[in-house]
């Protein structure tokens, strides 16, 4: 085995010890060998995508313990480039608690710590303060309720407020999954009333600044598109679904503008009764390239995954191949930025604070610690960041994805036992569901 050729580059391994042992040099005996080819020549595209979280309810919070804190911003700053916070909720108090009356400290307090971390913030106007809502009351219980009618023009007024107050916010997406607005009568969401929340606040936010980015309608995509795999059910339909065609089609033909469009999606909707193998599950991912493509023939807008999951399976040993699988479709796809819901894990969830979090709760002595999606992101923003040039890349078999860039190559096992691949002349073994990325020297 020319040897020598590997060692030319540097392999990082995106995984955890739960993966498997540490990968080896591949060695005779393997059940399967996958030739990957890469051409470094051929320009096959061009990557759009910047990576981005959402922070939630605890993130980086300035009464952690410090040295967590430091931890988890020297883990973000090298990877995040859009840095997203919610109006209300997830983090920041109700901000207007009566009409006029404003309580900026919260929300002022993420914006601070989203600053000292060199990225760029983003605002998704969501929710309502509770007077502006169907409760009609000067409290702060933050209910995930729309405005009614009559405080639509109140709530884009409030967006203008925000604007004003933070220059340096510069893009907003206008509400959360449409929380509060379903039409029973049409069962679907009542995307007519949405759109009129969405002009009224977009040409609010343009009145500040017409440079201002503005994006919509932050739909939750429906469908696994399990139905290839030959399971039934609602949930598993293909998506985009006649529901979400219905709703994307009015918001794009009557929304006053857009600078992107946002969406919402999942592999496994908690709708979704059916059970799904590691390598299934893996397999679901490709949905998220072809719904890009689906919208970009649509629209000519960025697309924007303003929330993206891998699954609800609680077995996490191959969560770094499934986050990695995502993320390969979406660059394939053209897709422009994908937010990772909670950059910071809770000591309170399951499997020790990691739900597809980048690092663990930075409340607790010790935390701040890297989980194997901090991994991940790290590769795709260091190697395949929008700019990035795709070059052809081929794998002899559907065991092994490959993603390949002129400074690396990405590749991920999608399947539950050890694979031997060759590449550039020289070998490798990747162990069950592992990522591993060869940088080329």
């Amino acid at each position: 085995m020319p040897a020598s050729r590997l060692l030319k580059r540097s392999l990082a391994v995106l995984a955890l010890a739960a993966l498997g042992p540490a990968l080896v040099l591949a060695s005779s005996g393997h059940p399967a060998r996958v030739t990957v080819t890469v051409d470094r020549t051929a320009v096959v595209g061009q990557s759009r995508l910047s990576i981005g979280v959402t922070h939630t309810q605890h993130s980086l919070d300035p009464w952690g313990d410090a040295p967590a804190i430091g931890r988890g911003k020297r883990h973000l700053q090298p990877v995040v480039r859009y840095h997203n916070q919610h109006l209300y909720g997830w983090g920041a108090a109700n901000p207007e608690p009566s009409a006029g009356r404003f309580d900026w400290h919260t929300l002022d307090r993420r914006i601070r710590v989203i600053r000292s971390l060199g990225g760029t913030p983003v605002i998704t106007l969501c929710c309502a303060p509770d007077w502006m809502t169907e409760l009609g009351r000067e409290t702060s219980g933050y209910p995930n309720l729309p405005p009614t009618p009559a405080h639509v023009g109140d709530f884009a007024e409030l967006a203008r407020q925000v604007a004003l107050r933070y220059p340096d916010v510069r893009h907003f997406i206008v509400w959360n999954e449409f929380k509060g607005f379903y039409d029973h009568a049409r069962r679907n969401w009542d995307y007519v009333a949405y759109t009129e929340l969405y002009n009224q606040v977009y040409r609010a936010l343009k009145s500040v600044d017409p440079d201002i980015s503005v994006g919509g309608p932050y739909l939750v995509v429906e469908g696994t598109g399990s139905r290839s795999l030959g399971r039934q059910g609602r949930a598993a339909a293909n998506p985009l679904t006649a529901r979400d065609r219905e709703v994307l089609d009015y918001w794009l033909e009557h929304k006053a503008g857009a600078d992107f469009i946002a969406i919402d999606r999942k592999t496994q909707s908690s709708h979704d009764e059916n059970r799904y193998s590691p390598e299934e599950q893996l397999d679901l991912t490709r949905w998220f390239g072809s719904i890009a493509r689906q919208l970009r023939a649509r629209t000519s807008l960025p697309i924007w995954y303003a929330e993206d999951y891998f699954t609800d399976d609680p077995n996490w040993s191959f969560q770094a191949a499934g986050l990695a699988s995502m993320l390969m479709a979406e660059v394939k796809s053209g897709v422009a930025t994908s937010l990772r819901w909670g950059a910071q894990g809770s000591r309170d969830a399951p499997n020790g604070g990691n739900n597809q979090n980048l690092f663990s709760d930075t409340r607790v002595t010790g935390g701040g610690q890297p989980f194997p999606a901090l991994a991940v992101y790290r590769a795709f923003a260091r190697h395949f960041d929008e700019g990035t040039a795709l070059v052809r890349a081929r794998a002899s078999s559907e065991r092994v994805a490959v993603l390949a860039s002129p400074s690396a190559t990405l590749l991920i096992n999608r399947r539950p036992e050890r694979v031997g691949v060759r590449l550039d002349g020289g070998e490798l073994t990747l162990e069950p569901f592992a990522v591993r990325l060869v940088r080329v020297r």
